[in-house]
This record gives C-alpha cells, sequence and structure tokens, in this order.
C-alpha cells in the first residue's frame, strides 16, 4: 500500500474508533446544557480535552469552568501583582462552592434528574450521573486575573491542584487541605489554539491516537506517567511548523523525536511563561521511565513504518494492535521461568448468582465442556472457542517459584472486538493485580476476537516467570 492508502486507513480508524459518537456528543451536549438552565446568570463555559475536540472516546468527564460572580472577585491587578511577585496566592472558596452545590442540589431535584454531587475534592464540584455510566461533570471555580490572552479572552486563576491528574489531586487534599495556592491558567486560549489547528483534520486525530498510545505505554512505566495534556501540545507544536502534515507524517514525526520532546521541560503554559506544563518530566529523576517510554515509541514508529510493506486493512491493523500492546515494566530474569497457565470456565448470571440454577437462557447447540460448566467450573484449553458470558478463572502453576507479586495484562483482539468495543481501539493494555490473598486472575467473556492473558511473576522487581493462555470468543 502506497502512503496516502495508508493514511487513507489510519484517519478512518481514528474516526470510526477513537473519536466521541455521536450518541457520546448527544449525552454530553444535553447535560451541558442542563447545566447552564439550572445556573442562569453564572458564567460558565466548557474547557478540557473535549471542548478541545481532541478527547478519546469514551469521555469519561468533563471539564466546566464556573467564573466566580464580582461579589466574590478579588481584584485582577491585586492578583498579578502579587502572584508576579512569586508570592502564592490563596482563595478560600469553599462556601461559593457548597452554595453552588446546593443550588445544582435544588436545580436537579426540581428537574427529576438523579444526581450525585461531590464536595470532598474542597476546589471543584464534581456532578456524576448513575445513569451515565463512568462520566461526571467536574465545575472548576475561577477568577479573572485581569489580564488578555492573544485571543483577546480572559486569562484566569484557578486553584492550582487542577492542573494534575484526579488520582494526584486526592493525595494533594489531603496533604494541603484547603491551603491550594491558585495560578494562572488559559482555557479559552488552548480552545481556540486547538480550534484553529483542527482547519487540518488529520491534526486532531494525531492527537488522539498520541493518546490511546499513551495508554499503553504508561502501563510499562513505574511511578511515572506521561501526560495527556503534554502529548497534545506536541502535536500542536508538530502542526504549527507543518501546516498541511497528514496523520501518517505527523504521528511518525511524534514518535521519531520523542526522545527529544522527553529530554527535559521545554513547553511554557500559554497563562504563564515562566511556567511549564511538562515541568513533570523531573519527577523522573534518573531518566529510566522515558527511556522505556522512547523505546516503545520506537518500536511503536518501525510498525507503523512497516505498513508501507503491506497490501490490505487487515494486515494495517495488525501492525496497529501490536503497535498499542503495553510491554512489561519489569527487567527480566535470563532464567526467568515458562509457566502453565490453566483456567476454569464456569456460566453463572452474575457474581450473586453464583450457586443459584436463574441461568441466562442456554443455547442448544453448545459444545460439552461449556454444558458441563454449567454446573460447576471446568478446565478449557488455551486457543479453545467459546461463547459470550462465561466467566474465566486463569491460575498459574507457580510449581514453588518464590514471589512478591503476581501481575496480568489482558489483551484484547480481532476486529470484531475493535467493532464492538469502540473504546480507544481495542480493549485491554492495562496490568492488574491478583484478587486480595490469591493467586488468580477472574475474567468474563464479552467480545468476539481471539484474545490472550499473559501472567508475570515478579520477585524483587524482575519477572521471575510468565506464561500466555489464548481464549477465542465466538460471536454467537
Amino acid at each position: 500500500m502506497n502512503k496516502n492508502e495508508i493514511n487513507t486507513t489510519l484517519e478512518e480508524f481514528c474516526r470510526k474508533y477513537l473519536s466521541p459518537s455521536s450518541d457520546e456528543r448527544t449525552s454530553i451536549s444535553k447535560l451541558y446544557k442542563q447545566l447552564q438552565d439550572i445556573l442562569p446568570g453564572n458564567e460558565i463555559f466548557q474547557s478540557g480535552s473535549y471542548k478541545r475536540e481532541t478527547a478519546v472516546t469514551p469521555v469519561h468527564d468533563l471539564d466546566v469552568i464556573w467564573v466566580l460572580p464580582e461579589s466574590l472577585q478579588v481584584s485582577g491587578e491585586e492578583l498579578f501583582s502579587r502572584i508576579s511577585q512569586g508570592e502564592p496566592f490563596y482563595f478560600d472558596v469553599k462556601k461559593p462552592l457548597e452554595s453552588l452545590a446546593s443550588v445544582l442540589t435544588d436545580g436537579y431535584r426540581k428537574v427529576g434528574m438523579d444526581i450525585k454531587i461531590d464536595l470532598s475534592q474542597t476546589h471543584s464540584v464534581n456532578i456524576s450521573f448513575p445513569k451515565e455510566k463512568d462520566f461526571s461533570v467536574d465545575v472548576v471555580p475561577a477568577l479573572r486575573s485581569g489580564r488578555k490572552n492573544k485571543y483577546g479572552d480572559d486569562v484566569y486563576l484557578v486553584p492550582e491542584i487542577q492542573k494534575f491528574s484526579r488520582g494526584r489531586r486526592v493525595e494533594m487534599y489531603k496533604a494541603y487541605g484547603e491551603k491550594i495556592p491558585w495560578i494562572l491558567s488559559d482555557p479559552k486560549g488552548y480552545t481556540s489554539q486547538s480550534l484553529e489547528l483542527n482547519s487540518n483534520l488529520s491534526y486532531r486525530k494525531t492527537v488522539k491516537f498520541a493518546k490511546v498510545w499513551k495508554k499503553s505505554c504508561n502501563a510499562s512505566l513505574i511511578d511515572f506517567e506521561l501526560k495527556s495534556f503534554h502529548l497534545e501540545l506536541i502535536v500542536v507544536d508538530i502542526f504549527l511548523r507543518n501546516k498541511s502534515i497528514n496523520f501518517f507524517d505527523a504521528i511518525c514525526l511524534f514518535f521519531s523525536n520523542l526522545d527529544t520532546w522527553l529530554a527535559a521541560p521545554t513547553i511554557p503554559d500559554m497563562a504563564d511563561c515562566n511556567m511549564f506544563v511538562d515541568s513533570y518530566l523531573n519527577d523522573d529523576v534518573a531518566g529510566l521511565q522515558r527511556e522505556r517510554a522512547i523505546n516503545f515509541a520506537s518500536k511503536t514508529l518501525d510498525r507503523l513504518q512497516s505498513m508501507l510493506l503491506k497490501n490490505n486493512i487487515d494486515e494495517l491493523y495488525l501492525l496497529l494492535r501490536e503497535s498499542l500492546i503495553s510491554t512489561p515494566p519489569w527487567g527480566a530474569n535470563s532464567s526467568a521461568r515458562k509457566l502453565e497457565i490453566t483456567c476454569q470456565i464456569e456460566r453463572r448470571e452474575k457474581d450473586k448468582f453464583r450457586n443459584s440454577t436463574n441461568l441466562k437462557r442456554i443455547k442448544s447447540n453448545l459444545p460439552s465442556y461449556a454444558l458441563q460448566a454449567i454446573n460447576g467450573p471446568k478446565p478449557m484449553i488455551s486457543g479453545e472457542y467459546i461463547g459470550k458470558e462465561y466467566f474465566l478463572l486463569f491460575t498459574p502453576l507457580i510449581d514453588g517459584l518464590e514471589y512478591d507479586d503476581i501481575r496480568w495484562l489482558v489483551v484484547n483482539n480481532g476486529i470484531e472486538a475493535l467493532d464492538i468495543a469502540r473504546i480507544g481501539g481495542w480493549r485491554g493494555n492495562e496490568f492488574h493485580f491478583c484478587e486480595k490473598d490469591s493467586i488468580s486472575r477472574e475474567e468474563h467473556t464479552e467480545y468476539p476476537g481471539m484474545h490472550w492473558i499473559e501472567c508475570y511473576v515478579i520477585k524483587e522487581g524482575v519477572c521471575v516467570g510468565s506464561g500466555k493462555f489464548y481464549v477465542g470468543i465466538r460471536s454467537d
């Protein structure tokens, strides 16, 4: 296939499997409109990757900026003066957020909407929707700084904690309590920049592919993660320098130059040139995790470039699959043992019905081992095919091998799984611990295709044994 054919295929892959679906967009638009209706007279606006049109499906959250009313605003000149002199600015926003939470609770109650308000993180209001699985709206307070960006929009002050991941925020809340400084932020500036770059439709597809790759890369890093916004800004720089570049060339440029981008912080924050968006790179003091990420990028680049030698879409998708499979973060012992993995299958409706005869309707054409599994766990052979809605229990044959941890990597494969899952491309690519006080890992069959699970036995940070088990899942 020539480069143009490959580029068309890759862009279609990103459009079809990585971008939020029309149903997602419609649902999010309705929820945001409802929030606007509940907060008439309040200045709110969307920010974050969804607003910049660089979010990957599924969209788990929507960031909304709530500009504090004038009665709560502090002089922008005063704030900017203090910040420019290097003084941290603290602003207690607890009471305004409590008032906002009360208004939201009452407003959603009046329209009959089932919601949950979370104020445990005292620098934002989180709204979750039980009927919208794994989706929430995070309302972040902001103050006008008195400055304007190059597009003529306000630059704001927001709690510093907002630049960290949600998991890191919890840690910081515990460590700092309400004494968290506010910093300059330019959400509208980043949105305007992104929408300008979207005139080249390859831009947002490149960002989305980089973000999905990041998830796989981070799974193979230890106590360090690349950040989505950082990678997005790397792609921004590529397209600012190459206005008409296509997707294939852009993503190859991204991977080939990642070593330079990860060497040291180089990207100034649009709101404050003295701050660097990629300053977190310094957390990897020895540079070992960045080196691992660069090696993973190099392997991905090799697979992408080898697409030029392929003849059809199926072969391209196979290389894409291989490009997104995480690599183990542990060193390997030269004498690491090859482990046998056993699998027990069981048919049950839900965990709570494990010993119940109230099972789902059983098809008459099931193989004998599957029929036997209805009444209790039965063994399965690696590579066999089975239907949906079975529970699988994987166990490595340790045989006296000493270990500290057992980790599992689950990989979903196949075009069928890709079509059905539609979750940032193929599912999987996350390393899991075993269940508590167990060496086994439980999964269930859902997406058609030939999938596999890998087991890694770890001793003092080194893999001393590993094994793989294949499971085929039929579409019927």
